[in-house]
C-alpha cells in the first residue's frame, strides 16, 4: 500500500466515525417557547420586579399597613353577630339525625325497623308519622304482621294499604 492510500483509509475511517456521533446539515432546533396563562405570566413578571427592587417594594409594603393601620375598623350596615349559642352543641341536631336514620330503616327495612325500633324502645315515630297512627296501633302493627311467623291474616291499618305499591322514595310523612 502506498503511503498516500493508507492515509485516505484513514481519513475516510475517520470521518466515517466522527460523522456518526456529529449532528448532520438537518437539525432541528428545540422550541423553548412556554404557553402560560396570561394571570400567570403577570404573577411571575411581578415576582421578577419585586426580587429585582426588593427595597422598594419593602417600601411600598409598609406604606400599605401604616394605612391599614390608620383605617378605623367598621363593620358593614346590618352585620348580624353569631351569638355563642349557635356555636354549641345541639341537642335537636342529634334527634334529628337518629330521625333520619329511622326513616331510612323504615323504608328500606320495615322487619328491622320494627324489631329494633318500635318493639324493642317504643319508638315508632316514623310510622305514627307517616301513617297517622298511635304508638299502640304501630305496635300492634309490628307485633301481628311484621314480626309475627304466623301465616292467619293481621288487621293492616288503611293507611298501609293506601300506600303499596308505591315506590319506597314515596312514602313520606
Amino acid at each position: 500500500m502506498s503511503r498516500y492510500t493508507s492515509r485516505a483509509i484513514l481519513l475516510a475511517a475517520a470521518m466515517a466515525t466522527a460523522s456518526a456521533f456529529a449532528s448532520s446539515g438537518f437539525t432541528s432546533r428545540i422550541s423553548s417557547e412556554l404557553h402560560l396563562e396570561n394571570h400567570i405570566a403577570d404573577m411571575i413578571d411581578h415576582e421578577v420586579d419585586r426580587l429585582q427592587n426588593i427595597g422598594l417594594w419593602r417600601q411600598k409594603e409598609a406604606e400599605k399597613h401604616k394605612k391599614w393601620a390608620e383605617m378605623e375598623p367598621s363593620l358593614p350596615k346590618g352585620f348580624d353577630f353569631n351569638t355563642v349559642t349557635e356555636f354549641q352543641p345541639n341537642s335537636d341536631a342529634a334527634k334529628k339525625i337518629q330521625m333520619r336514620k329511622d326513616r331510612r330503616m323504615a323504608r328500606d327495612d320495615p322487619m328491622r325497623y320494627c324489631a329494633d325500633r318500635c318493639v324493642s324502645t317504643g319508638n315508632c315515630q316514623v310510622w305514627e308519622d307517616m301513617f297517622d297512627l298511635s304508638a299502640k296501633e304501630v305496635m300492634a302493627f309490628c307485633e301481628e304482621c311484621v314480626l309475627s311467623e304466623e301465616e292467619e291474616p293481621c288487621d293492616v291499618p288503611e293507611k298501609f294499604l293506601d300506600n303499596a305499591g308505591k315506590n319506597s322514595w314515596e312514602l313520606r310523612p
